[in-house]
């Protein structure tokens, strides 16, 4: 039995490369996305990784020697079961489940060899599994790499794995918090600008924020659109702002924002939303900074989406370095595949979680950011044995 790994940009090309050297014969044993390690890894694309198989009676010298033993092992096997010969080559069903068997150990240890020493040199599954399973929420890998190097491993005597997996969360809440950092909320802010790229549910989350300030905390609220790019956004924002019975200034210049607030003074709080600004556009994010800089006193909330890419995270956050301090609102928790863009965030900003929304209900679906919230997205799925 020949195995062999192939690597390819995607998986069309790792497939050509197996008939190319396998033949049409071979069998995949398994397959994975790998993440390109290393800082310079946050730039590259994923790649695909798959190891696959063939029957080789001769087994090649520069074959690994665990793969020798198993090919000995399936020939000798082979050779002493005299139905198999009176077969027309056709391997027998105990024959097929010994060749799955052995060629599970193949695949747990060529696994078992792509992990990070940190990871491999512990003989813990519960906290491969987690490394496994953080990797798969896009949790970028040398982040990964610094929680569980402080990582407590549960006690040996502990056998039952519900309370494992408490023990892991528990040490993994406590270990997040030296990267992430969460909004308190002991007070709430007088003035609140939200900011962001286009489309990322800027007008949406502030409707549902006002509700909960208006509805559940009882606090008057004024709104302020400066988002005339877009009529549809004042148009929706109206809507919400009648329902909720909440007075609705429009602003068309950054110099009128002043006299706006000056109406508004007697509300509790006051909610900015500002055009959605395209992140390699430098004239529009200039226009932003110039209405920011026209109120000292505020509170800025950076709105981004969880289904943006990593690489579309870092840039937005790298072109709205020109807010000296702000905290971050995730939306579209409902529609991401993953949910690593949530500690990748906090830990590359170094700013304050505040928020998340999930769906479009006003005002249900918006909820203060956890320790708790995140560990329970980032561990979906999980099973600790």
């Amino acid at each position: 039995m020949k195995v062999k790994r192939f690597s390819a940009s995607n998986n069309y090309d790792a497939m050509a490369q197996i008939r190319t050297e396998l033949g049409s014969e071979a069998i995949i044993l398994h397959q994975k996305k790998v993440k390109p390690k290393g800082i310079l890894g946050f730039f590259k694309k994923s790649h695909i990784e798959i190891v696959a198989a063939v029957e080789d009676v001769s087994v090649n010298k520069n074959t690994p020697a665990e793969t020798r033993r198993i090919a000995d092992t399936y020939s000798v096997k082979s050779r002493t079961n005299k139905t198999n010969k009176a077969n027309t080559g056709m391997p027998t069903l105990n024959q097929i489940e010994e060749l799955k068997s052995m060629l599970a150990v193949v695949v747990e240890k060529a696994n078992r060899d792509s992990l990070p020493d940190i990871i491999r040199n512990r003989d813990n599954p519960s906290i491969t599994n987690l490394y496994n399973s953080l990797l798969n929420q896009d949790v970028e890998e040398e982040l990964i790499e610094k929680l569980l190097s402080k990582f407590d491993t549960a006690s040996k005597e502990i056998v039952n794995a519900e309370q494992e997996g408490d023990i892991i969360n528990e040490n993994l809440g406590r270990l997040l918090l030296d990267f992430v950092s969460i909004d308190n909320h002991k007070t709430a802010p007088k003035i609140i600008f939200f900011v962001g790229p286009t489309g990322v549910g800027k007008t949406t989350t502030i409707a549902k924020l006002s509700a909960k300030y208006s509805l559940e905390g009882g606090k008057s609220v004024g709104l302020i659109s400066a988002d005339t790019y877009r009529i549809a956004a004042v148009d929706q924002l109206k809507t919400y702002s009648d329902i909720l019975n909440i007075p609705l200034e429009i602003i068309y210049n950054p110099s009128e924002i002043g006299e706006s607030l000056e109406r508004l003074k007697q509300n509790d709080v006051i909610i900015v939303d500002t055009a959605g600004r395209n992140h390699k556009n430098a004239r529009q994010l200039a226009e932003l900074k110039k209405l920011l800089d026209e109120v000292s006193e505020k509170e800025v909330y950076l709105t981004l989406s969880c289904t943006s890419s990593k690489n579309d995270h870092k840039e937005i956050i790298n072109a709205y370095d020109f807010i000296e301090n702000y905290k971050i609102v995730l939306t579209k928790i409902d529609e991401a595949a993953t949910y690593g863009s949530i500690i990748n965030i906090a830990s590359y900003t170094q700013k304050q979680l505040s928020y998340i929304t999930a769906g479009q209900s006003v005002p249900d679906d918006i909820e203060i950011v956890t320790i708790e919230k995140i560990i329970s997205l980032l561990t979906r799925g999980i099973k600790y044995e």
